[in-house]
């Protein structure tokens, strides 16, 4: 291979005076050739740091609203429930079919009374010894 195509040609990065961008390399580590490529590798762990965190942020949020979509789910099952006991309560008689059911049983069972008091007991268990 060629050698010229096998070398990877890095961009350049040139710091503004002011700016707050910039990345600040130490004097001391200035003169050394590997202090570019150091603050250029530094820089990009950062963006990758900074683009973690915005995932993590958007992972957060989408589980936050799955949490508030399974409560709602929960809640409808919840009313749905309730709908369904209301029906069933809404199928029970009310007062005046009560009233009405009483009078009949009461009348029914005094008609049946003086019947078996008038004409005698057919059953012999029932029969007074």
């Amino acid at each position: 291979m060629n050698e010229n195509t096998s070398q990877k040609i890095e961009p350049v990065i040139v710091a503004r005076p002011g700016s707050g961008d910039s990345i600040a390399v130490d004097p001391a580590l200035a003169g050394r050739p590997g202090a570019e490529q150091l603050a250029r590798i530094e820089e990009k762990a950062a963006r990758i740091e900074d683009k973690f965190a915005r995932s993590e942020a958007l992972l957060l949020r989408v589980q936050a609203t799955f949490e508030d979509a399974m409560t709602e789910f929960g809640d409808l099952a919840r009313r749905g429930d309730v709908a369904a006991v209301e029906q069933r309560i809404r199928q029970v008689p009310g007062f005046g079919g009560l009233f009405v059911l009483a009078i009949l049983a009461a009348v029914l069972g005094a008609g049946l009374t003086i019947a078996a008091l008038k004409f005698g007991v057919p059953w012999p268990v029932l029969q007074p010894r």
